[in-house]
């Protein structure tokens, strides 16, 4: 059952990239058009039989391309998706232009952690400081500890000193993370000779 449960995350995963990667090239007035315009045309057309399905997908897909609330927010979900490797609801909070790179930094980094032995538990952070607007976008700062639980099978836990991150955020239908700068996980973190390579 559980072997099940993993193959149709993955599957799901592999679409998701898949079909928004597609989305990403598309300009908004082509998702406008899309997935505004032409349901909003069958609804007229259609009825609410047709109608009322159609203006949810509309609404769902709206939904789905906007970033978070505030600069702070789009930094908080993108620190707490890697500190738990959760990669779910990750892209519509990286800005659409550089959401490939990304993605990517943000799947390498992840790796690195995993490659510790161990890997730690999870990412701690607290508030996180806001900057005034330049150029357009917003740099948040975090102090980010890494914490593991239960080392070598004991009871205690360990955390590492804290380390400043800088997360570059954006405004385009809600915010999102254009840049990260994030210290070195081997050599920073932890020693590099506790990282598997």
């Amino acid at each position: 059952m559980r072997s099940r449960v993993t193959k149709l995350g993955a599957g799901y995963e592999r679409w998701e990239e898949r079909h928004c990667r597609k989305l990403t090239n598309w300009s908004v007035g082509r998702r406008w058009t899309v997935f505004v315009f032409m349901p909003t045309m069958l609804i007229c057309c259609g009825g609410t039989v047709v109608g009322v399905p159609l203006a949810w997908i509309a609404r769902q897909t709206i939904e789905a391309g906007r970033g978070a609330p505030s600069p702070d927010a789009a930094a908080d979900l993108y620190l707490t998706a890697l500190g738990y490797n959760q990669q779910d609801g990750l892209l519509p909070i990286l800005d659409n232009r550089r959401q490939k790179q990304l993605l990517a930094q943000w799947k390498a980094y992840r790796a690195a952690m995993d490659s510790t032995d161990p890997p730690p538990s999870k990412l701690d952070f607290g508030a996180l400081s806001v900057a005034s607007p330049v150029g357009g976008e917003v740099e948040v700062t975090a102090q980010v500890s890494a914490t593991w639980w239960g080392v070598d099978g004991r009871a205690l836990s360990y955390e590492s000193q804290a380390r400043t991150w800088r997360i570059n955020t954006r405004e385009e239908h809600g915010w999102q993370v254009s840049r990260v700068e994030a210290p070195a996980w081997c050599g920073g973190y932890v020693l590099a000779s506790k990282c598997r390579t």
